[in-house]
């Protein structure tokens, strides 16, 4: 199954998910953006993280 990066917005079928440890939304990874640490914000409460 793809999922969209929360980070970068590709497509992927290579991801990691998580809950929001602020809220209850999912947060997608891919593969690349784990790798080189890119940041993330939560689509739903907007933190932030590495």
């Amino acid at each position: 199954m793809l999922k969209n990066c929360s980070t970068c917005g590709k497509q992927t079928k290579k991801y990691s998910e998580f809950g929001c440890p602020s809220c209850d939304a999912l947060i997608v990874r891919c593969d690349h953006c784990r790798l080189v640490s890119n940041p993330y914000k939560c689509p739903k409460c907007g933190i932030d993280g590495p």
